[in-house]
């Protein structure tokens, strides 16, 4: 049986993607792909490709929008082969436990979390219509140009802060909550990380945040966006201008407060941020490659007219800053530079090959998508070799050893191969 399958992703033309006017990348991968250019192209957003089996978003065998053989009818068919012996985590029957994207943002994504194992099974049993499935979705990002993001809670020094230099927020919150928060950091002081104390005053200030803005912060928001809009653009923080970014994106909405609150992370190309269960979150804008376990799972808390599950998100959030890892730029090794997360899902090994050059993939338990960012190359395993060009994709079986000729760019998603 074959080893290496071509296979395609599908492409997700979400509100917040990059205009096809301008080129993204997640459609420039698409039209390579499919092999066609796209007619339509100009006029659409492209925000998202998946490559993976999950069913919101399934890859097919060979050229996209061929109406082809799923990836995962061919996992089912022959589970051992291409997945390998060892069990895969967090999976009720053979499946990938993975799911590889690339991600071309133009406007901020919605402020959301994602349930930690329990809690997605339970949520998916409840309401299997908002919760898709009964997986958890840790997620890695790393970036491929300029990136930016929000995830975790900012220090609580940050926090309060931000309460005076923003008087609008502490407006409508409850005023006990403030207090506490303000106890809480002048208990702390000096202190690294959170403890229960301070995590139960983070929770109240951001649980009153979250129930008092449609009743008292509409007006609050519109009276700093006119604060902050009067200030001369020269003279604006990075802060300021990212509020009045969010407020021109999502008028009225409770999350254009959210950066008072969350921690910004500005990324350069090659660095990666992790996003643990339980953790507020948004990507803002920028280019990435992500993985993260096989799930659609989310808990929208802001910037977005869906529905937000707050009840649900306030009690489920972790309200730490540790955990959230940003800036890592992974480790060296002779397959790549690695970026290993602390889930058994998956990891992401990126590899460069010179022009002229190669470079081998060892044989491993487990199965792995492989996608070319940059130039093209050829696959080669046990006799198989398959052309890959730029924006193109491949299967490989679990236990096949690989080598790469040509000059190329390409990222690896696979199981967690290290030990946890």
């Amino acid at each position: 049986m074959s080893r290496l399958h071509p296979i395609s992703g599908c492409v997700q033309h979400y509100a917040w993607g990059r205009p096809g006017s301008s080129s993204p990348l997640v459609r420039r991968v698409w039209e390579a792909q499919s092999g066609s250019p796209d007619a339509d192209g100009d006029a659409r957003n492209y925000a998202e490709i998946w490559l993976g089996t999950h069913g919101s978003g399934p890859s097919v065998l060979g050229a996209a929008g061929g109406g082809g053989r799923t990836l995962l009818s061919l996992i089912e068919a022959s589970p051992a082969l291409h997945l390998g012996s060892a069990p895969q985590p967090n999976q009720a029957a053979p499946n990938l436990p993975f799911l590889l994207k690339l991600l071309s943002i133009h406007k901020v994504l919605s402020i959301q979390s994602h349930p930690d194992l329990k809690l997605a099974k339970e949520l998916h049993e409840r309401n299997p219509a908002v919760y898709k499935d009964g997986c958890h979705k840790p997620e890695m990002a790393i970036a491929l140009t300029e990136f930016t993001a929000m995830c975790g809670f900012r220090p609580l020094g940050a926090i309060v802060a931000h309460l005076e230099l923003y008087p609008e927020l502490a407006s409508f919150v409850d005023a006990a909550a403030v207090e506490d928060l303000k106890w809480a950091y002048e208990r702390t002081k000096g202190l690294v990380g959170f403890d229960q104390s301070t995590n139960k005053a983070l929770k109240g200030l951001f649980s009153s945040f979250m129930s008092s803005f449609d009743a008292s912060g509409r007006e609050p928001l519109a009276a700093m966006i006119s604060r902050l809009a009067a200030i001369p653009e020269p003279e604006r923080t990075p802060l300021d201008s990212l509020l009045l970014s969010f407020a021109a994106q999502f008028p009225g909405d409770c999350g254009v407060f959210s950066p008072l609150l969350l921690q910004v992370h500005e990324l350069s190309p090659g660095q990666s941020l992790f996003v643990p269960a339980n953790t507020p979150h948004a990507y803002v804008s920028g280019e990435i490659v992500e993985c993260m376990a096989r799930s659609d799972n989310v808990i929208r808390c802001g910037l977005t007219p869906k529905f937000k599950d707050v009840e649900v998100l306030c009690d489920s959030l972790t309200y730490e800053v540790a955990g959230a890892g940003a800036g890592g730029e992974g480790e060296e090794t002779g397959e790549g530079r690695l970026y290993r997360p602390p889930v058994a899902d998956f990891e992401v090994r990126v590899a460069e090959v010179e022009e002229g050059g190669s470079r081998t993939f060892a044989a491993v338990d487990s199965a792995a998508v492989l996608l070319v960012l940059e130039g093209g190359c050829e696959v080669e395993a046990g006799g198989e070799r398959e052309e890959l060009g730029f924006g193109q994709a491949l299967f490989i079986s679990a236990n096949t050893r690989v080598e790469i000729k040509g000059g190329c760019k390409v990222v690896r998603a696979l199981r967690n191969l290290g030990e946890l």
